[in-house]
């Protein structure tokens, strides 16, 4: 009996994009880093998985779906790694813009 395989979600690629916006540390950079990495390790072996003709598994996606799905992933982690992360130090305690003449 084969085994039908996990979705990938359709709103995978705009939930890592919302996360590297609001990448503020090298620890933010490296959690979104994996997790996209981990998705798109994914993504390859449900290709692989319809190049064989897997019988052991039912891949849920068509393969032009997931070679999609992989190039935005790919381009996500270029996005990420492009990333500049402030250093905590450099960063103010509160970000308000004052009027000239009143920053503090």
């Amino acid at each position: 009996m084969a085994k039908k395989l996990k979705k990938i979600p359709l709103d995978l690629v705009p939930y890592i994009q919302i996360e590297t916006e609001a990448i503020q540390d090298s620890n933010d950079k490296m959690m979104i880093s994996s997790y996209c990495l981990g998705k798109l390790e994914l993504v390859n072996w449900y290709i692989e998985l319809l190049e064989e003709g897997s019988k052991k598994y039912i891949v849920p996606h068509n393969k032009a779906y997931l070679e999609s799905v992989r190039d935005q992933l790919i381009e996500c982690h270029k996005e990420i790694m492009k990333t500049k992360v402030i250093n905590p130090k450099d960063r103010p305690l509160i970000d308000i813009d004052y009027p000239k003449k009143y920053e503090g």
